[in-house]
């Protein structure tokens, strides 16, 4: 246990010892005070406050601010009134409840006169508490705002995308670390490193009910499951693709550059909830077999669901001016993510293998749509994928497992109760889930595997995994290279698109407004409602304002 935890600990047991002491003072018998949940039970009633801030108080995150209120009121109970005497009982509530408790001297007063009329700042202060208080709520458990960063899921949702995150769909998770800064995730405002939460207390992973479980092709926001430790130089860069990165490039040990980019104080680390979001088609579920074939996807042996905005890489030669247009018209993107040069050709996709393709005029990311509409107008037009000789970094990072984007598997997704044989030729599958996910300690002895100082040969997944693709199939990163997502990670499902925008616009332009108010289904978004909403607000405005002229000129007519 942490010095601060250790601290923590002790500085509760002072404040329910102060309870203690207070509780007999309002003339409540003591002892209810030791006893977890009745005692806020008890203490509420003896503040007058409603029965319904015991379900506020058992809230992480929220708990902490309605126990501040609670705080300011006995404060207010006992003559401290004042606003240091308010900020002191908020923050030195260890100090505090066991002094108004213990102090002879210190009386019982009795509720606060109610004041005719409230101080503004103290009035627009209160409101504010409580303003924050049910924003928190909403944004935890029941909807939250995303932005779409990057075009893994184009032309599915697009960059610029903000939707709201149904979490109560799959089940709203527990926050695991309550101390964190309003209207934060995991960075301060203005800063993409220091973090906006403290570690001193972890909750453990627990789930409320949902009313649906995660099906094939869901389209899903969960916590990036490599964002457990971040690099400092570059938040969006996984911390263990930088240590493969730079393992292949020097030759170096592992070992040896994850310890010097510990003492250049290089890596953050993250909880669950305050790992990066991340949005993808949930193209497998636990017990699945997955399989990409030359880059098409199949599922238990059968090909899988290819939504209408899927888009492949594809090599065009010799294309007319209705190709050209169509491209630079609906900014059709290069797969290194350049998108179209001022001529209307695409750039020539750097990073790819080019070395048989020279004699295309480009490669673009297309639809099997877009790809039957200039059939017509190319001489020559083909999909682009990668042999199965071609190794690019995919899970599981192993000599055993030379897998790519475009050729992966056969792989069994795991779920929860399953057991599985367990060697060291397999165990690069399953090595992150056991230590990490599952919070085993495991070490290998030559061919021999040790958990939890046991030796096995068979491992039994305690929880449920899902694997993740983005639609924009070559040009996203996805659990082909960073593996399975754990049910602890799920966040929610997309439900509504409430704006678009153009990435790099302007303040004023770049509104994509055919895609504004969509709801989120498999296929990408319903047909725009921006129109009804806009003449709903209309109507509902101008029948207010009727209503308000007519009510002021009956009353000018009594006078």
């Amino acid at each position: 246990m942490r010095p601060i935890q250790i601290f923590l600990l002790l500085s509760v047991v002072a404040l329910f010892a102060g309870l203690y002491k207070v509780f007999e003072k309002m003339g409540e018998k003591g002892w209810k005070a030791l006893i977890p949940g009745y005692n806020f039970y008890v203490w509420i009633k003896l503040v007058k406050r409603p029965w319904w801030y015991l379900i506020l108080i058992l809230i992480p995150t929220i708990g902490m601010y309605m126990l501040g209120i609670l705080l300011v009121d006995t404060a207010n109970y006992f003559g401290k009134r004042k606003f240091t005497d308010h900020v002191f009982a908020v923050l030195g509530y260890f100090i505090f409840m066991p002094m108004i408790g213990f102090s002879k001297t210190i009386k019982l007063i009795g509720e606060k006169p109610k004041e005719k009329e409230k101080p503004w700042l103290k009035e627009w202060g209160e409101a504010a508490v409580f303003a924050v208080i049910a924003a928190t709520l909403i944004r935890t458990f029941a909807f939250e705002a995303f932005t779409i960063p990057t075009s893994s899921m184009e032309k599915t949702l697009l960059r610029g995308d903000y939707l709201f995150v149904n979490k109560m769909k799959y089940g709203a998770k527990i926050p695991s670390n309550p101390l964190t800064l309003p209207f934060t995730h995991n960075t301060m405002y203005g800063s993409s490193t220091k973090p906006s939460f403290l570690d001193w207390i972890e909750l453990p992973y627990l789930r409320l009910p949902g009313w649906a479980s995660i099906k094939n092709n869901d389209i899903v926001v969960f916590n990036f499951p490599e964002g457990d430790t971040v690099w400092k130089q570059n938040t969006n860069v996984s911390y263990y693709g930088e240590l493969r990165n730079r393992v292949y490039r020097t030759g170096e040990s592992a070992d040896r550059i994850r310890q010097q980019m510990i003492d250049n104080d290089e890596l953050l680390i993250r909880p669950v909830d305050k790992e990066d979001n991340y949005i993808k088609r949930c193209v497998a579920i636990p017990g699945d077999k997955l399989e990409v074939r030359k880059g098409d996807l199949y599922i238990n042996d059968k090909p899988a669901f290819r939504a209408d905005n899927q888009q492949n890489t594809y090599l065009v030669q010799g294309y007319d001016g209705f190709v050209a247009k169509y491209l630079k018209d609906n900014d059709v993107e290069a797969p290194d993510g350049d998108g179209l040069e001022d001529d209307g050709i695409l750039g020539n996709g750097n990073g790819y293998r080019m070395d048989s393709i020279n004699f295309f005029d480009f490669q673009a990311q297309l639809t099997n749509k877009e790809v039957e509409l200039f059939k017509s107008h190319c001489a020559r037009i083909e999909k682009y994928t990668w042999d199965t000789t071609f190794f690019d970094g995919a899970f599981p990072q192993s000599p055993d497992y030379k897998w790519n984007r475009d050729n992966f598997g056969p792989l069994v997704i795991p779920k929860a109760g399953v057991k599985v044989e367990l060697n060291v030729k397999n165990l690069p599958l399953y090595r992150r889930i056991i230590e990490v996910y599952e919070g085993h300690e495991l070490k290998v002895n030559g061919s021999q595997i040790v958990i939890d100082n046991s030796p096995v040969t068979s491992y039994t997944f305690d929880l449920d995994y899902y694997f993740m693709m983005g639609d924009n199939r070559h040009n996203s990163l996805d659990s082909r290279y960073w593996g399975f997502v754990p049910e602890t990670h799920i966040v929610g499902s997309p439900s509504l698109v409430w704006l678009s925008k153009r990435p790099n616009s302007t303040l004023f332009s770049g509104f994509r407004t055919h895609r504004m108010i969509s709801f989120v289904n498999n296929e990408g978004l319903t047909a725009s409602f921006l129109w009804y909403f806009i003449s709903g607000i209309i109507v509902i405005t101008g029948i207010n304002y009727f209503r308000r002229s007519r009510k002021e000129a009956k009353a000018k007519a009594k006078k």
